[in-house]
């Protein structure tokens, strides 16, 4: 029976290897491995030249505006960072418990059905304790 080894460059020893795999494992590597092979090759018959994507007058990269998104803003995001700190600063002063239940909801996407369960309550009052921390939340940040 033929063994199917393909070789690979070990990191920690810095040499190239022979590796046993299965044949599947082989001809999925080889295949791989030509694509690689055949892209390199071929990439700078390929290549766009830099230069060709400049244009207009003023030397602005008309041929990239598909990839500017118009409604991103950079003072929105500054703002929203911002926030978003003083959202973490002022969830260290709640108790334990009330920072405990709205990591659940915001930070790691529970329910209130799946946190009542946890805490052994109602999802009623679950959504009540929320409402009552979110408005302590909001007069911290008011602050």
């Amino acid at each position: 029976m033929k063994k199917n080894t393909v070789r690979v460059y070990d990191t920690v020893s810095k040499k190239y290897v022979d590796v046993e795999v299965s044949e599947e494992v082989r001809v999925h590597y080889n295949r791989t491995q030509w694509n690689i092979d055949d892209n390199n090759k071929s990439f700078y018959n390929h290549e766009i030249q830099f230069s060709a994507l400049i244009g207009g007058k003023d030397g602005t990269f008309e041929n990239f505006r598909e990839f500017i998104n118009e409604h991103e803003d950079v003072e929105e995001k500054a703002v929203y960072k911002v926030l978003i700190e003083r959202l973490y600063d002022c969830l260290i002063f709640l108790p334990e418990s009330d920072s405990e239940l709205i990591e659940m909801l915001y930070f790691e996407n529970m329910t209130e059905r799946e946190c009542a369960e946890f805490y052994g309550i109602s999802q009623k009052n679950i959504n009540k304790k929320k409402t009552k921390i979110l408005c302590k939340l909001n007069k911290l940040l008011e602050k």
